[in-house]
Parts: structure tokens; sequence; C-alpha cells
């Protein structure tokens, strides 16, 4: 379970199953603490049976602690879908940038495909330049699409019509 943590924590996904259901590295962290206590208590030493099971009790403790805190600060709202041509949407997202009131507009291309349903990063936009925010999103073509922000600029990005990736990204201030 530890090393399932961390390699969700450090290696990204573009599959959909990986990247929403299972991204719970600190929840793993804390079920492999409780597994470790589970096992400790067969220990024919007494004192390795506290001592592990105390151990446990204080990495489960802080993996919860710092979950908690992070979801605190990296949160994010879904804002909604915007439908393209099958199996293609795009998937709209903020969160709070930082303490301040900015705002933070992240977009993402989905393929959709059951459980092999794969998604990367579009673009991102960080509204602490209103001229910066993000407007709207419309597909041009059955892939290509095109991002306006708040001052009518536009950025437009092509996908890979085999996979569907974008083949650039847009980001202003992020």
């Amino acid at each position: 379970m530890g090393g399932l943590a961390a390699l969700v924590y450090f290696h990204d996904s573009d599959l959909v199953l990986l990247s929403e259901h299972l991204n719970h590295p600190f929840a793993l962290g804390a079920l492999a603490c409780i597994l470790m206590a589970w096992a400790a208590a067969g220990l024919r030493w007494r004192w390795l049976r506290v001592l592990i099971g105390v151990l446990a009790g204080l990495g489960a403790s802080a993996a919860l602690f710092v979950e908690v805190v992070v979801l605190a600060f990296t949160a994010t709202d879904e804002v909604g879908f915007v439908d393209g041509p099958a199996p293609y949407r795009i998937r709209l997202q903020q969160s709070p940038a930082g303490l301040g009131p900015d705002m933070v507009v992240w977009l993402s291309v989905r393929k959709d495909g059951g459980l092999l349903s794969r998604e990367w990063d579009l673009a991102c936009f960080n509204d602490d330049d209103p001229d910066d925010a993000f407007d709207s999103v419309k597909w041009t073509g059955p892939s290509s699409v095109e991002i306006r922000v708040a001052d009518g600029r536009t950025f437009p990005v092509a996908l890979d019509p085999a996979s569907g990736r974008p083949q650039t990204t847009a980001a202003l201030n992020c």
C-alpha cells in the first residue's frame, strides 16, 4: 500500500480512472500504516507489537492530517463540460489562487472510452489580471479548439487526430 501511495503521488497518469478515483496518496499511506499495525498484532514480542502499533498510529494520523491540509489548499470545483465531437469534451474546473481573491480556471480535454477514458491538460488561466480571465471555449473543428480570454485574445489549440492529446497548451499567469 505504501508503494502504491508513492506511485500515485509521484506519477501522473492521463487515465481518468487513475487520476480521479485512485489518486489519494495520503489515504493509501494511512491505510498502509493501519495494515502494518494489523500485521504487527501477530508478532511474538509484546514490546515490538506496541512499538509498531504506536508508530503506525502516528503515521496514519500524520498522513490524514496532511491530506486535510492539502485538500484545503488545492481543492478544485467542477464548473462543467463543453461537449465536442464524439468522444471528446472539455472539462472546466476552477480553484482559488493561493490565499487571495483570484481564481484559476483549468481546462482539460477528455476522450471518453469507459474505463479507458483519458484526460489531458488543455489550458490554465489566472484572473489576477482581469484581462487574462477565462471567457469561453468553443470547438472550431473535429480536432481543434479555440479559447477566449476577457480582453478578446484567442488561443487556438489543435488536438492530435489519432490520440486526442493537445499538441499545444495555453496558460496565462499559472
